[in-house]
């Protein structure tokens, strides 16, 4: 038979929990507005009989004796926030690369009537004029400063890549790097904080919303994987602890050798083990490297080792290379691929993405064939390298480039080559400017292979090699651009569902300051009917028959 006051301890725990329940949906309704801030709720349990367990208890007569306030919970899905974040390395990684792109979009200027295509047309008019209007020191003139036009051109072209180039190598360590680092930091401390708040009882949710919006950040720059691990601080009693990896694509964590440095200095190549960012307060830590053409990220993971791949230098000593492969997806993946890979022009059979480096060595590439053809063509000697038309700054022709390539300092009045011996059929005078219509077919018809990287890239004329140019990297952003709108849109799904289940409805919240305002209601008119019937039982019974 259940206590006479058993009702009293129902009652008050009825009105404790509505109570608690009325408190929680007031913090919601507060924070509806709040970015990132998680719906909570009240966890709460039934309170069995007392002497449910045991042997003798008269359990046909006894009922719970209440609710229990087991704590207060968010909203939140795990799963969710685990696909959430995958997808967001993925939008890191193609808004990058498509920014870049753009960036290089605008650097070659095809767009405007004033680009190389549009340089390369017309120095082919000019030289069709000559052919029209026979040669004259004015004629030729104009020739050459359509020449000199399109050098420089591809001077600017060069340029700008090279500037897009120092551009992304920055960003790499102050928008990639150091973001990470203050990230990382900074979950680190919650870390801590959080911890601290659980050992003296509390749940501290809003610390866990401010560490839920930093992994959400941080998993815009690479493939994580978080993981909670139960600490034991005494007592019996156990706390969270949050670590976070690096992982790659399939969620699978990332493994790397580390040096250490023993004792007498000596440094030593350790195991393999996973590379971990952030363990409960520890932080680890990256450091941008290298150069602009083969820049690197090394890390220091929460234990203090330097990850990485280790290879031996030529007296047997370990050293880091640099840990690219340690990043799959996020923008810190493609900032690498940007500065490091030039695409076929790395060599055939690989994976390499079309980089910086694609358009410049591809620039550089069909200027060097432009150079060439066009000298061979001005050349009167049999191996074809006096009167070059083109050369490099420093006036040689060996190694001209898309930065370097100008006109002959040579060319004056008279420098070209109008015709050559038997260069036409029936020929018979040097006044033919067979030669210069060579020039113009060799420009806008003759086919040439662009080759790079062990293979052929491009064949076609010199003109529509250039024009190539720009057609492949707007195919190029078309496909990243594709992409990214996918994985946009990708995101912005799960983020729904998300915020489905963690937002705050205000409806809802609504309909539940009704609901727990009447559970408020009734559990205190619960409490006053019994402390009625108490009061009856004690003061009221038992008076009839008193003498």
């Amino acid at each position: 038979m259940s206590s006479t006051f058993d009702g009293i301890y129902i009652a008050r725990s009825g009105v404790q929990t509505a109570r608690a329940n009325l408190n929680v949906t007031g913090q919601n309704i507060s924070n509806a507005g709040t970015d990132g801030y998680t719906r909570q709720r009240v966890s709460q349990s039934a309170v069995p009989p007392t002497g449910i367990d045991m042997l003798y208890a008269a359990l046909s007569t006894s009922c719970g004796e209440g609710v229990s306030t087991d704590g207060i919970e968010q909203l939140r899905d795990k799963f969710l926030d685990g696909q959430y974040r995958t997808q967001n390395a993925q939008c890191g990684s193609t808004s990058t690369l498509l920014s870049a792109l753009q960036d290089i979009e605008d650097a070659l200027n095809e767009t405007s009537s004033d680009g190389i295509d549009a340089s390369v047309s017309a120095l082919i008019e000019q030289l069709e004029g000559l052919t029209s209007t026979g040669s004259s020191d004015a004629n030729e003139s104009t020739v050459k400063e359509a020449a000199s036009l399109l050098a420089s051109k591809l001077n600017t072209a060069a340029d700008q890549l090279s500037t897009i180039r120092k551009q992304q190598y920055g960003s790499l360590g102050e928008y990639g790097v150091d973001k990470v680092n203050t990230v990382l930091t900074n979950i680190a401390n919650l870390n801590e904080k959080i911890k601290d708040a659980e050992v003296a009882g509390s749940p501290a949710l809003e610390l866990t919303d401010q560490r839920n919006t930093l992994i959400d950040e941080l998993s815009q720059y690479a493939n994580i994987r978080v993981e909670t691990t139960q600490e034991e601080i005494g007592s019996g009693k156990k706390v969270d602890t949050l670590s976070i990896y690096l992982a790659d694509s399939e969620g699978n964590l990332q493994t790397s050798k580390y040096l250490y440095t023993g004792k007498d200095g000596t440094q030593h190549v350790g195991q393999s083990k996973p590379v971990c960012l952030v363990s409960g307060g520890k932080a680890g830590k990256l450091e941008a490297g290298g150069s602009q053409s083969e820049a690197e990220i090394n890390v220091t993971d929460a234990d203090g080792d330097l990850c990485g791949f280790v290879k031996r230098h030529e007296d047997n000593s370990p050293y880091l290379e640099n840990s690219n492969g340690l990043f799959e997806g996020g923008s810190l993946d493609s900032y690498l691929k940007l500065l490091n890979e030039s695409g076929e022009f790395d060599g055939a059979g690989t994976a390499a993405t079309r980089g910086i480096g694609y358009y410049e060595k591809m620039l550089d590439t069909v200027a060097q064939k432009l150079a060439e053809v066009m000298n061979a063509d001005n050349s009167t000697n049999d191996a074809g390298d006096n009167k070059p038309l083109f050369t490099d700054s420093d006036g040689n022709t060996a190694n001209i480039t898309a930065a370097n390539i100008r006109i002959s300092p040579d060319w004056e009045s008279g420098y070209l080559t109008l015709s050559k011996d038997g260069s036409n059929a029936g020929d018979d005078t040097s006044g033919s400017n067979s030669n210069i219509s060579k020039m113009i077919s060799d420009l806008a018809s003759t086919e040439y292979t662009i080759s790079g990287g062990g293979q052929d890239l491009f064949t076609g004329s010199i003109q529509e090699a250039f024009s190539n140019i720009s057609l492949a990297l707007g195919q190029h952003i078309g496909s990243i651009g594709a992409q990214d709108t996918a994985n946009g849109s990708m995101l912005d799904n799960i983020d729904t569902r998300r915020a489905a289940l963690s937002s705050v409805d205000i409806n809802e919240e609504a309909v539940n300051l009704i609901v727990f305002n009447q559970a408020l209601a009734a559990s205190s008119r619960f409490m006053t009917t019994v402390d009625e019937c108490i009061d009856t039982i004690i003061n009221s019974m038992g008076i009839a028959g008193r003498g």
